[in-house]
């Protein structure tokens, strides 16, 4: 049901999905220079500081409950409306805010991104397995997920020169471009052959669940979520915990610690735009071995060194290891798990994702009050090396067993 069609390969068609990547960037990497901006606005409203934060946070939060929502909408219904209002959610509901004088209704326009967010992450990777195969289903899963973190430079470069030339409320108006892409999603995306053959099965939540588990492996999939909450909460750490050392500890400035931080994301980019030609010498379980083992050693680099140079190396090793984890586990969830259930599923990528990126602000305290800033980045990059560890080792007890017997040995 699945299979690629020439149909299916239109250039206009692989743009518009690649495109639609830059939308969860721009969601909250364009708002975080102007918290500042925010908060000075609302000075005046008790817990202005908290209040603007949340104003970036909300939408991770939101994400957790939309992103099972919509897979499940996804296989029940169809694709292509729920990405078209998704769409269309992003770029008005959002982009009211530009009108409102209350800090509490613009947190409220933060649940439409949100739920909007939710809906493209888990839609589009959706669509590209429906669409394409192999290969090419491995290279434009690669290619979306750096149209991501491409556009998380864009977004947060675009936001700080908005916010310090004509002010942070002309930021929300930069959403309603979203709908552009509105004529783009109408043209070239068309339902897939899955949700026309599945949509009048019916088929309840409870025994949708339980197939799932029946007639999938379930144990590779919340291993493969478990994957992704980890390396979302460790990657986050680099945006959130690093820029406390680099001030404080190196004497960075805060303009080097923005380029820096946006360097970051350039190497993700490069990383997930080469997936697909990594993914044809490798196996899933192998890209995810390597690329938690390479970051523990970015991490550990961090938390050894004492001068810019080997931390800015450490720090860019890092972002090498993370950029080949969400396309990895997208590809590798659409790969083992049944067409008809395939939303469902890569919802819970989504929802994963965006837990690391809302625990990531509270789990490392307690390491940090125990062993400092420094010493939470070092068990976090020897907690990495762990984790990196038991994936070799499920790569090298699976070489020897047969397709037959383990979804490991077919990836």
């Amino acid at each position: 049901m699945s299979t690629e069609s020439k149909s299916s390969f239109t250039y206009p068609r692989i743009l518009t999905l690649i495109l639609l990547g830059f939308l969860p960037a721009f969601s909250g990497a364009m708002i975080n220079p102007t918290i500042p901006s925010i908060q000075a606005t609302f000075s005046h409203v008790p817990n202005s500081e908290t209040l603007a934060q949340l104003v970036s946070t909300t939408s991770a939060w939101v994400v957790l409950i939309a992103a099972p929502t919509t897979g499940y909408l996804l296989d029940r219904y169809a694709r292509k409306p729920i990405l078209l209002a998704a769409v269309i959610i992003f770029g008005a509901g959002t982009s009211v805010a530009f009108f409102l004088d209350s800090i509490y209704l613009i947190l409220a326009t933060r649940i439409f991104d949100g739920i909007a967010i939710a809906a493209i992450n888990v839609t589009v990777p959706t669509l590209i397995t429906d669409y394409y195969s192999d290969g090419r289903r491995e290279s434009v899963m690669g290619y979306f997920t750096a149209a991501t973190s491409g556009g998380g430079v864009i977004a947060a470069l675009l936001g700080g020169y908005i916010a310090g030339s004509i002010g942070w409320r002309y930021i929300f108006l930069v959403y309603a471009v979203a709908l552009l892409f509105v004529p783009f999603i109408i043209r070239y995306l068309t339902e897939p052959d899955v949700t026309k053959t599945t949509s009048d099965d019916e088929v309840g939540r409870i025994e949708a669940a339980i197939n799932i588990v029946r007639n999938n492996p379930a144990w590779l999939l919340i291993s493969i979520y478990v994957l992704v909450l980890l390396a979302m909460l460790t990657t986050n750490l680099v945006q959130i915990e690093v820029p406390y050392y680099l001030t404080g500890g190196l004497d960075v400035g805060d303009g080097q610690v923005g380029i820096i931080l946006s360097s970051v994301s350039l190497v993700a980019f490069a990383m997930s735009s080469l997936y697909g030609q990594i993914k044809q010498r490798l196996r899933h379980i192998t890209i995810m071995a390597l690329s938690f083992g390479v970051s523990s050693v970015g991490f550990i680099a961090i938390a050894t060194f004492d001068t810019l140079l080997p931390v800015y190396l450490g720090i860019l090793t890092s972002a090498v290891g993370f950029g080949l984890i969400l396309p990895a586990a997208n590809d590798w969830v659409a790969k083992v798990v049944d067409p008809e259930y395939r939303g469902r599923a890569l919802s819970g990528v989504t929802m994963f994702m965006y837990g690391g990126f809302a625990l990531s602000p509270f789990l490392p305290n307690p390491l940090i009050d125990a062993f400092g800033r420094l010493g939470m980045l070092r068990v976090a990059g020897v907690f990495l090396a762990v984790v990196a560890l038991g994936l070799f080792g499920l790569w090298f007890r699976s070489r020897d067993i047969s397709d037959e017997e383990t979804v490991l040995a077919d990836d």
